[in-house]
């Protein structure tokens, strides 16, 4: 999935400060920091006076990620209490797929979501049965659905579903779904297609859908950029193994730090999946 932290906008603080930014989501708060070269003591001046002020809002967690050298990050951990310990990759692969790796994944139909239909209430469905338990993917609803489709990089097109045996006009559900993003060229950076979430409802699991599910999300992104990208925990071996497969390599790596326990690495239903998995990262 997309970068944890997402689109958010600057947190106050001084020029000689990093640069910090907030986003809230279901009640969490996720603040990242820039640039990866600052120090431990300008990063707890700045991250201090967010995290007091996150915790007055009533944020139930409070994220911390960074591209910082890991001994950076552990020493701002250690003086702000921040216990839970991820590391996000980011990993990337030329567009597009070489034919034998299309050749040998199993087929599956998609289609794109339609906005303002039965779709929405379905995907809903999906998803939180998907990531049942984790603490941010899981509690989506059709309001915080809309509110990702109100944003100007939101493409229906590339919000591709996998019906179950009963067409979701007639009642049914999803068997899962990948939403892809794109990112246009910015300074140095080519445009970038991102795998930005993929899910499979617990009762399709075991089916190879996550390879599939992946592989149709690249075949969109063919058309429109050159490079694809993703984010996985480092910790999630079945989505690692199955992106390894693919022939995406790691491009950088952020740490994600955070006031509660270690956040959930791998989510049930997906690891249920087996090998051929892919989850949010």
């Amino acid at each position: 999935m997309d970068d944890p932290v997402g689109d958010s906008a600057p947190w106050a603080g001084g020029s000689d400060r990093p640069t910090l930014t907030r986003r809230e989501r279901n009640g969490e708060t996720w603040l990242a920091t820039e640039p990866a070269t600052a120090g431990a003591d300008d990063l707890v001046a700045v991250l201090g006076p967010a995290l007091a002020a996150a915790r007055t809002e009533g944020a139930t967690v409070v994220h911390w990620e960074t591209a910082a050298p890991e001994a950076v990050v552990d020493a701002v951990a250690g003086a702000l209490d921040l216990r839970g310990r991820r590391a996000v990759l980011q990993m990337r692969r030329p567009l597009p797929l070489e034919p034998a790796l299309v050749e040998a994944t199993p087929p599956v139909a998609v289609r794109p979501l339609r906005p303002g239909t039965a779709d929405e209430e379905a995907w809903v469905r999906c998803n939180n049965r998907s990531f049942a338990g984790h603490p941010d993917q899981g509690q989506e609803s059709v309001a915080s659905l809309r509110a990702a489709m109100a944003q100007p990089w939101f493409d229906p097109a590339g919000f591709l579903l996998a019906e179950g045996s009963v067409p979701v006009d007639e009642g049914g559900d999803l068997d899962g779904f990948c939403w892809t993003k794109v990112h246009p060229a910015a300074d140095d950076e080519p445009a970038l297609g991102e795998i930005y979430v993929i899910g499979i409802d617990p009762a399709a699991a075991g089916r190879g859908l996550g390879r599939s599910l992946t592989v149709a999300g690249l075949a969109h992104l063919s058309g429109r950029t050159g490079v694809a990208v993703l984010y996985v925990d480092d910790a999630n071996g079945p989505a690692r193994r199955l992106y390894d497969v693919l022939g995406f390599g790691v491009h950088h790596v952020r740490w994600v730090r955070t006031t509660a326990g270690d956040d959930p690495a791998i989510d049930p239903a997906i690891e249920a999946d087996g090998p051929d998995a892919a989850s949010r990262p």
